[in-house]
């Protein structure tokens, strides 16, 4: 569920962009209604590829490659045409390859499947996923989560933005009311921001809790945090990822389009083998990471981790170094 949480966050935020950005004149005098169209609404395509590779042991590692894409239909500021203000659908794939299996069946590929769409008018924002993840996706109600949800925008000033509803989510939690599992679970859903010339704050709830903040958002030195929750069995499922960030290039046209960071942060991880059995790892790192817009490197070492079958530490995880490559692209 983290990774879906996450997804819905990451759509918020290339949302928040997109409507800053203005349409793209037509070139085309011939077609009137293409001209309308364009004129009215912006469109994007956002393709999203991503390479990671987790130390596990001596010679061993998880690689996991994924791939993104998302498409965004905004609607232009002062336009008054009919329709959503927003329409954004978003599908991703990815994989973990244990280069040593895991588990009694010696599992060596886990996959992760998510569809989303997000439908805005006006105040009101509607969401809607279904994402699984396990050895077998799909196979089970064990291995998939549906959810929709519903907020409305109550304030929007210059420095405060807060917006609340509800949804419901269907999934296997790991609850149980006696002898009876839980697989259906409503929810709060809220996102609160604040921002000055100091500080940007946020507190968010779609799913699982979640805080960020900024200090100084507009110099070229930022420190950055972020903490959530990932599950309810111990202290390990707080995570959290704390970095201090060099925009060297703020005072220039180029603004914040390269950032260079340190940091430290908390991973959990968690899927479903085909016996249902919950297999996954949790560990902390220290990072170092270059972020040029649309090309992130980001690397580090981990320790301190524990293994993790059915919600139980089962030993140590290697100490270990670790890798990504994100690469991304906008098309208007």
């Amino acid at each position: 569920m983290k990774k879906i949480l996450l997804t819905i966050l990451t759509l918020c935020c290339l949302g928040a962009y997109a409507v800053s950005q203005e349409a793209e004149a037509s070139e085309n005098t011939e077609t009137s209604v293409n001209e309308g169209v364009q004129k009215d609404y912006a469109n994007m395509f956002i393709p999203i590829v991503n390479f990671k590779a987790l130390q596990t042991d001596e010679k061993d590692f998880v690689l996991t490659p994924a791939v993104n894409f998302q498409y965004m239909r905004m609607k232009n500021e002062g336009v008054e045409a009919k329709g959503p203000d927003a329409l954004i659908i978003s599908g991703g794939y990815s994989t973990d390859y244990f280069t040593k299996a895991v588990g009694k069946d010696e599992v060596q590929y886990l996959h992760n499947v998510n569809l989303m769409g997000n439908l805005g008018f006006g105040k009101n924002t509607f969401v809607a996923m279904l994402a699984s993840s396990g050895e077998v996706p799909f196979s089970s109600i064990h291995v998939i989560t549906l959810g929709a949800m519903y907020s409305r925008e109550l304030v929007k000033t210059d420095n405060v933005y807060f917006s609340f509803g509800g949804g419901i989510i269907v999934a296997d939690l790991g609850l149980k009311i006696g002898d009876f599992n839980i697989y259906v679970l409503p929810l709060p859903v809220f996102s609160l921001s604040y921002q000055n010339d100091i500080v940007a704050a946020g507190l968010s709830m779609t799913g699982m809790p979640n805080a960020s903040f900024t200090l100084f958002p507009k110099s070229m030195f930022r420190l950055n945090g972020s903490v959530g929750m990932a599950g309810f069995s111990s202290i390990r499922d707080l995570t959290f990822d704390c970095s201090l960030s060099c925009y060297p290039l703020i005072n220039t046209a180029a603004g914040d389009f390269l950032s260079v960071s340190g940091g430290v942060m908390n991973n959990v991880s968690g899927f479903k083998l085909k016996d249902n059995t919950e297999f996954g790892y949790q560990y902390y790192s220290v990072y170092g990471e270059i972020n040029a817009t649309f090309v992130t490197l980001r690397g580090g070492y981990n320790f301190n981790g524990k293994n993790r079958y059915d919600g139980d530490e089962v030993g140590d995880m290697y100490k270990g170094l670790f890798a990504s490559l994100q690469m991304m692209y906008f098309f208007q």
